[in-house]
């Protein structure tokens, strides 16, 4: 009887070292997953996977912006949540810069809108001008630093908050052009397109009016 005793004690203290090793093993892979979050490089440089939380402002409500980096700048698909963890953006950037197929949700969850944007500069990029002074009229080279920029093209999808409508409008590198110029044949759920050139304003930018120019 003693020994199946101390057998049984046996098998129940290797049973919670196991268990305790177990526990010892998910903390340490939860640290090690942690750390990789929000690194810099020896430059200071953003790299890998970023969390990003953007505090109130002006009456605007926090949010969170989720996805990676590469050198300092924004590469592949981001997301952005509100302050309770609602999605309210999907984006895909190339060179930290709107580039691909994104997506924008209203703040109860539904879809707001989809569509690609282009990219027609990229962040940071670097050109020589040459600037020509009025006094002496002597050319001087000058480097100018663009910032990036992007303009929404191809097919667009608005939808209704309430009905869930769908409707459509059209662009060709940020200008508004028409379904056939696009070649789509469907357009019994097309809105009519608008007359003025594609904002770049992102839709979840603005406080959600827009104002009207002219």
């Amino acid at each position: 009887m003693s020994k199946i005793f101390n057998l049984c004690e046996s098998k129940e203290m290797m049973q919670k070292l196991f268990l305790y090793v177990l526990l010892l093993s998910v903390i340490a892979g939860s640290s090690m997953a942690q750390s990789k979050i929000n690194q810099r490089d020896a430059q200071g440089r953003k790299q890998g996977h970023w969390i990003e939380e953007v505090g109130e402002l002006r009456g605007e409500p926090g949010y969170s912006w989720e996805g990676d980096y590469r050198n300092d700048r924004k590469e592949g698909h981001w997301k952005k949540t509100s302050a309770i963890g609602n999605l309210l953006a999907e984006e895909t950037f190339k060179n930290n810069v709107l580039e691909g197929y994104c997506k924008y949700y209203f703040p109860d969850g539904k879809l707001s809108e989809e569509g690609a944007y282009m990219a027609t500069e990229i962040d940071g990029q670097r050109d020589t001008i040459m600037i020509i002074d009025p006094v002496t009229n002597v050319e001087t080279p000058t480097v100018i630093i663009r910032k990036g920029n992007s303009v929404r093209n191809g097919v667009w999808k608005l939808y209704d908050e309430e009905t869930g409508k769908m409707l459509k409008t059209y662009y060709k590198r940020g200008e508004t052009v028409t379904a056939e110029e696009l070649g789509d044949t469907d357009t019994t759920t097309t809105a009519p397109s608008p007359a003025a050139k594609a904002s770049f304003q992102l839709p979840h930018a603005g406080s959600g009016k827009q104002k009207k120019k002219g």
